[in-house]
């Protein structure tokens, strides 16, 4: 799992909880600032990830959610996320925070959900920050995963009894036909109970919020919503050219691709001010 505890985390927020239907999101909030930006942390993380980024943000109210299952987050195991969720989201925030409009951020897995918003929402968003962004392109092994029935059932079948695939994922490895860095992020995942529980419980919630790319295409051109993609030089997780794919095929959209010097650990204080600045401008 990616901590980023011990980064300047000691940074607090206020909290609170947003009410969608029965469910409930856990958030924090920041800053004084008249324009309002909401942001998604990736899996494993939570809320409190981008609250460093107030100090360069001053002009900018920061909200930041806990996704189902990660932070202070409410979330029943078997109920997705789903569009009216987000579109539920984001129109509370709108009416608490007294504003006409939204910048979004995401990191990772929270990218995914920035995308679908402003293809559900374009009217409502300004502009987006993708960091280390999933969702860039379709992924076919989630989807199968996550939304076919075979797929659901080798899901689960495998965290559940990990044991009995390891042979064949450590002959692939010695093979180098998966590469150390992912070898080394799947095993975080499969070594620990509690994290393989959770895996189960966050890409099938997730799952709905898959965007529809030729829909978002033409939202983002005729809303002319300005995107700034930032992707590790060294990502294996999500590579850069999953970007360029991105950028390649809505190509008529207003998107700028940045390569950062990192992994997919892409925040942190060399990269804080660099990020900031694309909402400044």
């Amino acid at each position: 799992m990616v901590n980023f505890g011990d980064y300047k985390q000691m940074s607090t927020g206020n909290s609170e909880h947003i009410n969608l239907g029965k469910e409930k999101l856990h958030c924090l909030y920041t800053g004084n600032g008249k324009k309002l930006l909401v942001a998604f942390h990736g899996y494993g993380n939570n809320a409190a990830m981008f609250l460093p980024f107030a100090e360069h943000l001053t002009d900018y109210k920061i909200v930041s959610i806990d996704l189902p299952h990660h932070g202070n987050s409410s979330w029943p195991d078997n109920l997705h996320l789903t569009e009216q969720h987000l579109t539920d989201l984001v129109q509370q925030l709108l009416a608490q925070y007294n504003c006409q409009s939204i910048s979004l951020m995401g990191y990772s897995m929270g990218g995914r959900v920035c995308l679908k918003i402003a293809e559900l929402m374009p009217e409502k968003v300004e502009k987006i920050i993708l960091l280390a962004s999933d969702g860039l392109t379709f992924n076919t092994f989630y989807y199968f995963v996550t939304r076919t029935t075979p797929g659901r059932y080798l899901f689960r079948s495998f965290l559940s009894s990990p044991d009995r695939y390891m042979p064949v994922i450590n002959w692939a490895r010695k093979r180098n036909m998966i590469d150390a860095s992912r070898y080394k992020f799947a095993m975080q995942y499969l070594n620990e109970a509690q994290e393989r529980h959770l895996l189960l419980k966050v890409w099938p919630c997730m799952s709905l919020l898959i965007p529809d790319y030729k829909k978002l295409g033409t939202k983002l051109t005729q809303h002319n919503i300005h995107i700034c993609v930032y992707m590790g030089k060294y990502d294996k997780v999500i590579p850069v050219n999953l970007a360029e794919r991105f950028k390649g095929a809505l190509s008529n959209a207003n998107i700028e691709l940045y390569i950062l010097n990192k992994g997919h650990r892409l925040i942190d204080e060399d990269t804080l001010p660099i990020i900031a600045k694309s909402l400044h401008t």
